[in-house]
């Protein structure tokens, strides 16, 4: 029997529990593997953040999946495989965007997709930014050959086929320049006669069975989705107005961290230190993409409490930067809410440091407190931690009284809002 082998890599978990004021992710990967049995990839499944959860559609589980991979981490899920996504339509068409790096995504093209003019230009626009296609379920269909034309790989269902059939299927795929791969194959029997009808990957119980990843993150506030989906109405992106709108939002400084740290092309990592940073990395269009996401995930939560804890620290660490001129102002301010994100979350700050996929002196600074911005965060960390204790601030300098009343007043409006909301 073929069995998924992939070097040095195991099977990998977040390793972040889901207690605490925050909203559990998941996410299912199930690898496929080439003929010697060597995992080449995973695909991305939707699972429920919590059981009972009601299930979204097609177009709110691609999105969830994605937002998912991003709050997990990608090093986390995949190591540095290919990620195979399910597409419904609204992803051929641009209506469900795909912020994953193009040049390590397959996106999967559901068998339940009409092969029309529009779906096929999508389809080629996606080839055109990278993307890998593979058709999902494959069955012969009425332009059938217009998508062929345009895909890297075709996935043949052995459950829902005769051998006759995948036998057949496969020779109508071989005109194309296609690999095949077995989809779904449950025993040895299945693996070795695929193998004698030259597919060229392999996917299923037989391999390995899908294994759920979970993390956590912290949800955006109902206000923060109505603002940002205001962004997308207007024509020009405006990077100061999303920006300000980030600085109050945890979770969604993680995600935007994280997704332009991962670049476009297979193996590039970008150097992230700040929000700004990358949002200038990401660029405009990436940006609405990412925005029409959040949008589309539909979660809305975190706690009032906790946040405005985060929004303080942050605020006071750049205050203080800024005045004492140790520190870059905006890297203090990501690294002060950063350091948060394990009262936030509930995790702990040794699995944070682990598995954020973060710039090093970042998660250094916020996890560890080193450096001098480090050093700035554990200040600010031990006065909040102080304040429970009267008279334990006196020991603390002058300025960072002032900053941290600055801090509290800058955050105050919304942290005020968000109580109003929830």
């Amino acid at each position: 029997m073929v069995r998924a082998h992939a070097g040095n890599r195991g099977t990998v978990h977040a390793g972040i529990t889901t207690d605490g004021p925050s909203h559990a992710v998941a996410v299912a990967r199930q690898p496929i593997v080439d003929r010697s049995g060597t995992v080449v990839g995973f695909e991305l499944l939707y699972r429920p953040g919590h059981p009972g959860a009601p299930r979204p559609d097609g177009e709110q589980r691609t999105a969830q999946v994605v937002l998912g991979a991003l709050s997990i981490g990608l090093d986390q899920l995949v190591g540095d495989k290919t990620m195979f996504c399910n597409a419904e339509r609204g992803v051929l068409v641009g209506e469900t965007p795909v912020t994953l790096p193009t040049g390590r995504t397959v996106i999967e093209v559901l068998e339940t997709v009409v092969a029309d003019d529009e779906a096929v230009q999508g389809c080629r626009d996606l080839v055109g930014q990278g993307f890998a296609l593979a058709l999902d379920d494959f069955v012969w269909h009425e332009g059938a050959e217009r998508l062929l034309d345009l895909a890297s790989i075709v996935k043949i269902d052995f459950q829902a086929n005769t051998r006759a059939e995948i036998a057949a299927l496969a020779d109508r795929c071989r005109a194309y320049d296609v690999a095949l791969l077995a989809e779904k194959v449950e025993t040895d029997d299945d693996v070795a006669w695929a193998h004698a009808q030259g597919f060229h990957l392999f996917q299923g119980y037989a391999i390995e069975r899908p294994h759920i990843v979970q993390g956590v993150t912290v949800a955006a506030s109902s206000v923060t989705q109505v603002q940002l989906a205001l962004m997308l109405l207007t024509e020009d992106v405006d990077f100061d107005e999303i920006e300000a709108i980030l600085r109050r939002e945890p979770g969604l400084v993680v995600q935007v961290l994280q997704l332009a740290s991962i670049g476009t092309a297979h193996g590039l990592r970008n150097r992230v230190r700040t929000v700004r940073e990358a949002l200038v990395l990401l660029g405009t269009d990436r940006i609405r993409k990412w925005i029409a996401l959040t949008m589309l995930s539909g979660h809305t939560g975190g706690s009032v409490d906790g946040l405005a804890t985060a929004l303080v620290r942050a605020r006071t660490c750049e205050l203080l930067a800024r005045q004492r001129a140790t520190a870059d102002p905006e890297f203090a301010f990501t690294a002060g809410m950063l350091s948060c994100l394990d009262l936030l979350l509930g995790v702990g700050v040794d699995t944070l440091d682990l598995t954020l996929e973060l710039d090093d002196g970042l998660r250094a600074a916020a996890f560890r407190h080193e450096g001098p911005t480090g050093a700035l965060v554990d200040e600010v960390t031990s006065y909040q931690s102080s304040l429970r204790d009267p008279g334990a601030t006196e020991r603390f300098a002058a300025d960072l009284d002032v900053a941290a009343a600055t801090g509290f007043a800058w955050a105050l409006p919304y942290v005020s809002m968000l109580a109003t909301a929830g």
